[in-house]
């Protein structure tokens, strides 16, 4: 008969490894706590210290009852009654509250929720502004900013200056983003069930989606000074600039260049192509506006047939001359100018 052999006596596990592992959490744990109750104090330090150097440069920064929590995997700035404001330049701005949080384990991303009610106040008058949520992301790298969006649910401002018609904007969702492209600014804007309202009257449908995507070329750096007019000074170039609207079945699609020149007035051409124009030639597309379906009926009637595969529809040119803009012979409005020269 075979031996077989004999099954080794199981050893005892160690009891010591679980006091061990114990005692590294406990080690860990107090070192990170010693570690984020540093960065905490030297990020309060870092506060002060700017907003020191700032206020020697002219903008007051105001952030009342400040205080920083998040342990242990965040920094989270919180205060009450945020402001800013801009000496010698009549520019003011404040808020409800405001929060700032930075992530451990991304700490080049920067969250901000704003609470509102906000005001803006410059030496041309004042925006006021409301909105259910508003957020903001910053990314940064080391040698400046990569990305900042914004979003806004149920935004709605209003903008009062002397000597024009008060002009009150309201979004169910509106966003904007903006990123550098070497000296060149990317922006896109956008609205959902969007409405613009000048002197107390609607222009154009009461909910529409529109969206803006434009270059500024050579926009950065803006410089210390007023950042349209300097723009202006280089050249004003806007090139592309891609527009879209959509309401009630109807859509519109555009493409070209606009100028803004040293007196803060656009120039420039737009490529429009517009479908789903049965509905308003039938009479089928209902709350366009007074205003949108007499520049839809252009499309109707004025209008060629595109030729871009992609872009079907009936087209036009959206013209901008010294801020007046026509569709075709078709005189639409004008455009304030964006800045008053001198500033």
């Amino acid at each position: 008969m075979t031996d077989r052999p004999r099954a080794e006596p199981a050893r005892p596990r160690s009891r010591r490894w679980p006091i061990v592992a114990t005692l590294l959490v406990a080690v860990t744990a107090a070192g990170w706590t010693a570690l984020w109750a540093t960065a905490r104090g030297r990020i309060v330090d870092e506060i002060d210290i700017r907003i020191a150097q700032l206020a020697d440069r002219g903008l007051t920064i105001v952030c009342d009852d400040r205080t920083i929590a998040g342990y242990p995997f965040r920094m989270e700035l919180a205060c009450r009654a945020p402001g800013v404001t801009v000496a010698g330049r009549g520019v003011s701005g404040s808020a409800s509250a405001l929060r700032v949080v930075a992530q451990v384990w991304d700490p080049r991303l920067i969250l901000v929720e704003l609470d509102g009610p906000g005001l803006l106040r410059d030496g041309g008058g004042e925006t006021a502004a409301t909105w259910r949520s508003l957020r903001a992301s910053l990314r940064w790298r080391t040698n400046g900013i990569e990305r900042l969006s914004i979003a806004a649910e149920g935004l709605d401002f209003t903008t009062v200056a002397p000597g024009r018609p008060t002009l009150r904007i309201t979004a169910e969702h509106a966003e904007a983003h903006g990123r550098p492209a070497g000296a060149d600014l990317d922006l896109a804007v956008s609205a959902a069930a969007g409405a613009i309202f000048l002197a107390d009257k609607r222009l154009g449908p009461p909910r529409a989606d529109v969206a803006a995507d434009l270059r500024l070329v050579g926009f950065l750096p803006p410089g210390p000074g007023a950042a349209l007019p300097a723009f202006a000074e280089r050249g004003g170039t806007i090139d592309p600039v891609h527009l879209s609207l959509a309401v009630g079945g109807v859509s519109l699609e555009g493409s070209g260049k606009l100028v803004l020149d040293r007196a803060g007035v656009l120039d420039g051409m737009i490529t429009l192509t517009a479908r789903g124009l049965e509905a308003v030639a039938t009479g089928a597309a209902k709350d366009l506006g007074a205003e949108l379906t007499a520049a839809l009926s252009g499309f109707v009637l004025l209008g060629k047939a595109s030729t871009d595969p992609a872009r079907p529809g009936r087209r036009l040119e959206l013209i901008v001359d010294h801020g007046l803009v026509r569709l075709a012979r078709l005189t639409l409005g004008r455009i304030p100018t964006l800045f008053a020269p001198g500033n």
